[in-house]
């Protein structure tokens, strides 16, 4: 029995901070190479700031129960609204608990995008169910336990009932605290996202925050971006894109280009989007130790041409789709292509290339309406569409690995090679591969050359090779195609994936230490087309927003449109950038090195002072230019 309402609260508010910060603690045991920038006073540090992120966390979400326990006096009454209180701490721990896992797939935590899987609950489940069934059936034993106790624990007879006045002291003493709790700053604006880091350093942030806290901080209405004035970003941004090949014609929409039509010959166009080839782990582009799980991409790179100096501009493969798609990156606190992004109008690769007589197809391997692809596809101005449902099964499958969620590669390949070959040229085609894709489920035994796991990294290097192998099936097909000499295939993937040196990689690359986190972001570019280019490396700096340019420029389409990239054989660009988006950070890439900006501070740079200086001003520059432009309906005439 206990003695008043205090002795009954207080400890369930005591166990939601130790719960908090040993979620924290194997955040950081399970990702040392994230954390190994801090010292141990930095280390020290953000956990005090974690302290205060978990502060607000609880104490936003139980400040109601706490007062309404502080004045319900019937039993019966008091265990229900305790339940409610411990339901709604539960989920907060379950996201916490979801959040480290998914730390591992982006380094990250998670924020405003969980918002966005709804389209995906089949893959979501088919996880749950799946690699992570264990650890789904010990959240449910531990919720269910810890609801039980909770109820037991608040249908039990109080001592003494604080009342009258010293309920009424009470109470106000407890509101102060909650508010002081809440606020955690006593000047200025309350403690926001940006204020978690310690240091400036991103490891810093990562350690102090948790999952709950960066969903529903990046729940709210969208960033401000006023970085800059206006007028002064969009000059500053159309300085550095500039090129003689390719004019700004219009002030109303001032980064709107002009194409001419070039007398160049009407090449196909077949592109290729690998889920999760981070070029950490990918043979001919790792900058680690090569693990012989991608030969024949590493050969068709060698055949091609083979971009090392190329990245992502965000972590979802939806990011990747609509970087693609429209040659912008979502800016932060916007919807995605499909989801409100399209409410301004943009410039859509699929329908620029039927501007220019071409046929245009778009598929996935994962069932139809994942990521929305049917919709976005559309938008874009793809005119046929297929997903998993549509294509047959015709790979060679152990007993019982017929697909599950989605289909495999080769099945999505062949399917491609063969509507590829009803339709009339030039054509360009868009498809989307799934095996890489935890969970790792793949057609045969025969691919199996680590321990196979569903989910950690020995799954995904037995998926690369899986995928290898059905990337070289493809491609040894359809060069006996008549159009094969009349088509560039591109092969880019739609964001990075895991850690080259995690525990498990580790094994494997014994020698290798920890490159820069950037390395995150860096993924692979092939242009492959042995009648039309000879085989080169280049280094030109690039991410999927120049892939629209560099088609429209290979091609010589006539095209008004806005990108935030330009093409990579453009050898008059003023200078070259990648702008990223990354939960609560945006970020630059120039050949001068990167920074990180979570909207109050430099978080981390691989540049001296004065370049740092310099880049900043673009990424202020760019963001703003981008999201306002956007804004105000002004992208694209």
């Amino acid at each position: 029995m206990h003695k008043n309402q205090l002795t009954q609260i207080l400890p369930l508010i005591l166990f939601s901070f130790i719960v908090l910060m040993l979620q924290r603690v194997v955040l950081f045991n399970l990702y040392p190479d994230d954390f190994s920038d801090l010292s141990k006073a930095e280390i020290f540090s953000s956990l005090v700031m974690g302290l205060r992120v978990d502060m607000i966390t609880i104490f936003t979400f139980s400040s109601i129960f706490v007062l309404l326990l502080l004045f319900i006096r019937k039993v019966q009454t008091r265990a229900i609204v305790a339940l409610a209180w411990a339901l709604v701490l539960n989920i907060i721990f379950i996201l916490n608990f979801s959040d480290v896992l998914y730390f591992d797939y982006i380094h990250r935590h998670i924020s405003n995008e969980i918002f966005n899987l709804g389209e995906d609950w089949d893959i979501i489940f088919g996880m749950a169910l799946g690699s992570m069934f264990f650890y789904t059936l010990g959240a449910f034993i531990l919720s269910a336990l810890f609801l039980y106790g909770i109820y037991k624990i608040f249908s039990n007879e109080l001592e003494n009932f604080l009342s009258g006045k010293k309920l009424l002291i009470t109470a106000l003493v407890t509101l102060l605290i909650l508010f002081i709790g809440i606020r955690n700053n006593f000047g200025g604006k309350s403690f926001g996202s940006s204020d978690a880091y310690a240091v400036n350093k991103v490891s810093s942030g990562n350690l102090a925050l948790n999952g709950f806290f960066t969903i529903y901080r990046t729940a709210k209405k969208a960033q401000k971006h006023n970085l800059m004035q206006l007028d002064k970003a969009v000059r500053i941004t159309q300085d550095t894109m500039y090129s003689p090949n390719a004019s700004f014609i219009d002030p109303e929409y001032p980064l709107q280009k002009r194409y001419t039509k070039k007398d160049t010959p009407k090449y196909n166009v077949v592109i290729v989007l690998l889920e999760s080839f981070g070029a950490e782990h990918i043979d001919g582009f790792t900058r680690y130790k090569e693990l012989n799980v991608t030969p024949y991409f590493k050969k068709l790179s060698n055949e091609g041409l083979k971009f090392t100096n190329f990245y992502s501009n965000g972590y979802r493969s939806i990011f990747g789709i609509t970087s693609i798609f429209t040659g912008l990156t979502i800016p932060y606190g916007f919807q995605y292509l499909g989801k409100g992004l399209e409410l301004s109008k943009l410039s859509y690769l699929g329908q620029t290339a039927k501007d220019n007589g071409y046929s245009t197809l778009s598929m996935q391997a994962a069932n139809n309406r994942s990521y929305r692809v049917d919709s976005v596809s559309a938008l874009a101005g793809f005119d046929n569409y297929y997903g998993a449902q549509d294509m047959p099964n015709i790979e060679e499958c152990d007993e019982g690995r017929e697909p599950i969620t989605g289909t495999y590669d080769f099945n999505m390949l062949d399917f491609y090679h063969k509507k590829l070959n009803t339709m009339k040229e030039p054509f360009l085609g868009f498809a989307f591969t799934d095996s890489t894709h935890s969970d790792f489920y793949l057609p045969s035994k025969k691919f199996e050359r680590y321990p196979h796991d569903l989910q950690n990294y020995n799954g995904a290097l037995n998926a690369y090779i899986y995928a290898d192998n059905a990337i070289e099936r493809f491609m040894e097909n359809v060069k006996h195609e008549p159009w094969f000499e009349r088509t560039i295939f591109i092969f880019t993937s739609d964001h990075g994936s895991g850690d080259a040196l995690n525990p498990i990689a580790r094994q494997y690359r014994p020698d290798d230490t920890p490159l820069s986190s950037i390395e995150h972001f860096r993924i692979p570019l092939i242009l492959y087309a042995p009648k039309i280019f000879e085989p080169q490396e280049i280094q030109t700096l690039g991410s999927h927003n120049d892939i629209f340019a560099t088609i429209v420029d290979l091609l010589g389409w006539e095209a008004e449109i806005s990108t935030l990239g330009n093409s990579l054989f453009d050898s008059d660009i003023h200078k070259r950038f990648a702008y990223f988006y990354a939960g609560n950070l945006i970020g630059l890439i120039t050949d001068k090195g990167y920074i990180k900006y979570n909207f109050k501070d430099i978080v981390e740079t691989s540049a001296n002072e004065a370049e740092t200086k310099n880049m900043k001003e673009l990424l202020f520059a760019v963001d703003t230019a981008e999201a306002v432009l956007l804004e105000k309906n002004k992208w694209v005439k």
